[in-house]
Formats: C-alpha cells, structure tokens, sequence
C-alpha cells in the first residue's frame, strides 16, 4: 500500500505535466522567440529620393546604410492575452545587433501591438476542450521601429526610424498546461521617412533628411519560441 501510494504521488504531477491547456477558457501567454534576422532594403530607391525639403540621402549614404546593416541573431518578447481560445491581443518586442563591442556596432529596436487569430479553435467549438496541445496562428501588428549602425569605411553610424507593421505565424505545442515550444516566423515591413547622417546626434540640426516616399523594405525573422502560459 505504502509504494501504491508512493507510486501515485510521483505519476500525479507527470499527469498534470502531460495535460494540454484549456484553450477556450483563455489565458496570458509570454513567448520568448530566437533566431536569425535579415533585412532587405532598396538602396537605389533610397539614395534617389529626392526628399521632402529638398536634401537627398544620394547614392554614398544609401550605401554606407545598406552595407551597416547586417543579418545577425534576433530576439523577440511576446505578451498577449488569448480570448476563447480564438484570437489574442498583446504586443511584441524585437531586437538585433552586431558587432556590440566594436566601432562598427549597431543595431535595431522594434516594438509592436498585435492582434492574432487562432484558427485551430474553430474545430473543436463542440468540445469541452481540445484533445491536444497543439496551437497555431497568425497575427498582425503596428508600432514602432529604429535602426542604426556604422561601417568599417564611416566612423559616423546612420540610421533611420518610423513607423512599421509587422505581419507571422506561430505553431506551439504545449507539453504542459503552462509550457509549449514551437517555430514562428516574422515579417516587419519598414515604412521609415527619416534618414540619420549622424544616428547619435539624431536632434542636431540639419542631421535628419525627410524622405519625399517611406524607406520600403523589411527586415525578417524566423526560428524556435518557448511559450509560458497562465490560464486552465
């Protein structure tokens, strides 16, 4: 009797382990998010803008910019609050850099709200509650994003900064109530109108050249995510 009990006392957390979330009941879920970054910027579009005041970035300084910014680890923090298990509201934390501890270092800060939709929801509506772990959705954002960096040719790093909007998709399957591992990918779109000569002396004048048409361009981002989950 003494090892049934002992045995039980040692399967029931494992049971509660092995358990999938109540999905339809909502919850908080925070996601830490890693993987590789890459940015793709028109550099000719950008060093022909004729600009809003008449100042260009031209053909030099589009390059030195395209050329500091590098592909290179990214991470994002993800907070959201899930209702009913069929879309979430919450926002999104996104960083990159390189070369931190070099002349040449830099880097970009993207913050975001989303909103996201849970299509899996919609096949278990008659069940008390999924029979399975697994989550999947698609979200969309808007925020705000900001970028600078120097290369090995200029010692001044330029930069840009404005408004952009960030589109992906996560896959989760939660190994317990309140833990899941998965895959995402992310898209943020950059639609930036100012150009930074000097991007650490931002608020010098004659520093900022406003763009006559936003940068384009994204800087994209996929890999694994760890999802912590407070909810049934």
């Amino acid at each position: 009797m003494i090892r049934l009990i002992a045995v039980m006392a040692v399967l029931a957390p494992l049971a509660v382990w092995a358990d999938p979330p109540h999905f339809s009941s909502g919850g908080f879920n925070f996601q830490i998010q890693y993987g590789p970054g890459f940015w793709t910027v028109d550099q000719t579009k950008l060093g022909t803008d004729p600009g809003k005041d008449g100042l260009m970035v031209g053909p030099i300084n589009a390059g030195l910019f395209k050329d500091s910014l590098q592909n290179t680890h990214t991470v994002s923090l993800s907070a959201s609050y899930n209702i009913l298990g069929h879309a979430s509201i919450g926002a999104d934390l996104t960083a990159t850099g390189w070369n931190l501890f070099d002349v040449t270092r830099g880097g970009g800060g993207f913050v975001i709200g989303k909103v996201a939709w849970h299509p899996i929801e919609l096949f278990f509506l008659n069940k008390e509650k999924r029979p399975i772990g697994i989550d999947a959705s698609t979200f969309f954002g808007v925020g705000y994003g900001i970028v600078g960096g120097a290369t090995a040719v200029a010692g001044f790093p330029n930069g840009m900064d404005g408004l952009i909007f960030e589109w992906g998709a996560n896959v989760d399957y939660f190994f317990a109530r309140y833990f899941g591992l998965g895959f995402f990918a992310r898209g943020i779109f950059l639609n930036w109108e100012k150009f930074y000569l000097d991007f650490n002396n931002r608020d010098v004048p004659g520093n900022t050249i406003p763009l006559a048409k936003p940068l384009g361009g994204s800087f994209w981002t996929f890999g694994i995510s760890m999802t912590f989950r407070a909810g049934e």
